[in-house]
C-alpha cells in the first residue's frame, strides 16, 4: 500500500479511508472511523475507545498512523485500551511509566523478532558490529525489524544518520521466517496485543534502542566507516 500511497497527488481523504476494508476495530468491537480532528468531542484516546473515531488530518503523521492501524489492528487497539485502563487507574494524575512506554512504542517503536535469543541479546548489549555486520546474513532468516511507530515512517521520508527507535523484542518460533509476510505480521500483531493485554509493558526501559539505519539494507552506505561511528552506534552505558 505504501508505494501506491507515495504516488498519489494528495493525501487520502476521509472518504478514502472509509472505503478501505475491513475496518480495524477497537477492543469494544467498534469499527474505526477516520474523522476530522476538529470534530472530536473527547480526549483523543477516549474518542477512539468509546466512539471508534480517530482524528486523521491530511498529513504524513496521521496518514502513517492510519496505515499502522490497518497493519497491526489488534496491537493498536490494545495500546488504546491500555491508555484507558491507566487513565482510569490514575484518576487524572500524572501519566506514569506505563503510558510513557506505550506512547514511545506507538510513535517510534519497532518490533524486533528473532528465533535466536543470542541475537536479541546482542541488541540489548549494544553489540552493533556483531549484530549488523558479523550476523548480516541472519537478517531476514533469523531476525528482522519491522517499524510499528508511525513517526518512524515520517522520519524515513527524509532519513538522516542518527535515527533511532525503541524496540519491542519478540522471540518467535523457528518456522516463523518461512511464513508469508502477511502471516508474520498477523502473528506479531496478535502477540503484541496479547502481551499488552496481560500488562507486560510497564516502563520505557523494556524497549531497547535500535539505530535502525544499521539494519542491513535500510541505508545505502553501510560501509565500515558507517558502522564504526559511535556517535550513532553508541556503546552501552556502564552501570555506576
Amino acid at each position: 500500500m505504501l508505494p501506491l500511497l507515495l504516488q498519489l497527488e494528495r493525501f487520502p481523504a476521509l472518504t478514502d479511508w472509509a472505503r478501505l476494508q475491513p475496518a480495524p476495530r477497537t477492543q469494544r468491537g467498534l469499527p474505526l472511523q477516520c474523522v476530522d480532528s476538529d470534530s472530536l468531542t473527547h480526549y483523543y484516546e477516549v474518542e477512539i475507545a468509546e466512539l471508534g473515531r480517530i482524528a486523521t488530518r491530511p498529513n504524513w503523521h496521521d496518514t502513517f498512523n492510519a496505515l499502522v492501524w490497518h497493519t497491526f489492528p489488534r496491537a493498536k487497539a490494545a495500546l488504546n485500551a491500555l491508555h484507558l485502563r491507566e487513565m482510569a487507574a490514575s484518576a487524572g494524575k500524572a501519566r506514569g511509566t506505563v503510558r510513557d512506554a506505550a506512547t514511545l512504542f506507538d510513535e517510534c517503536g519497532l518490533i524486533v523478532a528473532s528465533c535466536d535469543p543470542a541475537l536479541l541479546a546482542l541488541q540489548r548489549e549494544h553489540q552493533w558490529q556483531a549484530l549488523f555486520v558479523e550476523h548480516r546474513a541472519d537478517w531476514g532468516l533469523r531476525i528482522e525489524a519491522i517499524s510499528f511507530g508511525h513517526a518512524n515512517y515520517e522520519a524515513l521520508l527524509q532519513p538522516f544518520k542518527g535515527l533511532t527507535g525503541k524496540s519491542w523484542q519478540l522471540a518467535v518460533p523457528a518456522d516463523y521466517f518461512a511464513l508469508p509476510q502477511a502471516d508474520r505480521l498477523a502473528w506479531l500483531d496478535g502477540e503484541i496485543a496479547r502481551q499488552l493485554d496481560a500488562g507486560m509493558l510497564t516502563t520505557p526501559r523494556q524497549l531497547p534502542p535500535l539505530p535502525y539505519l544499521g539494519v542491513p539494507g535500510w541505508w545505502p552506505e553501510q560501509d565500515d566507516a558507517f558502522y564504526a561511528d559511535q556517535q550513532y552506534f553508541r556503546p552501552r552505558r556502564q552501570a555506576k
